[in-house]
């Protein structure tokens, strides 16, 4: 395997990074969710807008992914992969505004 950066391995690498950043960044925001429910600062809307995100996001990725004619697993990968960052990290900074 070549560790060119522009090779299939060092894209293959970046995803998994990514994936990595994506599952450490959505352990954060259950934190949050998880320290605003323990503490009583938890809302119903909250809770509703949990599931709610989460279904919509999964619907809009399923269509984006259909309708993409994406060519590669990596690519298709990598596609979900950034639109699940965007929306974790929007989770996150919202989520954290609140505590200051």
């Amino acid at each position: 395997m070549s560790s060119h950066p522009n090779s299939p391995a060092a894209d293959w690498m970046k995803l998994a990074h990514d994936g990595w950043s994506l599952w450490a960044e959505s352990l954060t925001v259950m934190s949050l969710r998880t320290a605003d429910l323990m503490s009583g600062r938890g809302s119903n809307r909250e809770n509703a807008l949990m599931v709610s995100e989460k279904v919509a996001a999964a619907a809009e990725v399923a269509m984006m992914l259909a309708t993409a004619g994406i060519a590669t697993p990596h690519a298709t990968a990598s596609k979900a992969m950034r639109y699940y960052r965007r929306k974790v990290r929007a989770n996150r900074r919202r989520l954290s505004d609140r505590k200051r």
